[in-house]
């Protein structure tokens, strides 16, 4: 069942994510699926508890989890979807 949700958690994982962020957190996706459920319609026809399931077992699927690589609580459900290198670096005089 995830494998058919999957475009759908990616695509809202994407929408959700700000250009400087490298972490999603399920709560961003799922307010993004309900800010747009027109985008996401498989997936906002699911009930609350579903959905965070779904959401939980595509993003275990695609990204590592973070609190395994940063030793936060396990129970935050919380993915790097990009490595710090991919960040663009800021000029210092751009800041001003």
């Amino acid at each position: 069942m995830k494998a058919r949700y999957q475009p759908e958690i990616r695509r809202a994982a994407l929408a959700a994510l700000r250009p400087e962020d490298t972490l999603i957190s399920r709560q961003r996706i799922e307010d993004e699926i309900e800010g747009h459920p027109d985008r996401y319609p498989g997936l906002s026809g699911r009930t609350r508890i579903g959905r965070r399931r779904i959401i939980t077992l595509a993003m275990n699927g695609m990204f590592s989890c973070w609190s395994k690589t940063e030793g936060v609580h396990p129970s935050s459900f919380v993915w790097k979807v990009k490595s710090e290198q991919e960040q663009p670096k800021t000029d210092p005089e751009e800041e001003q």
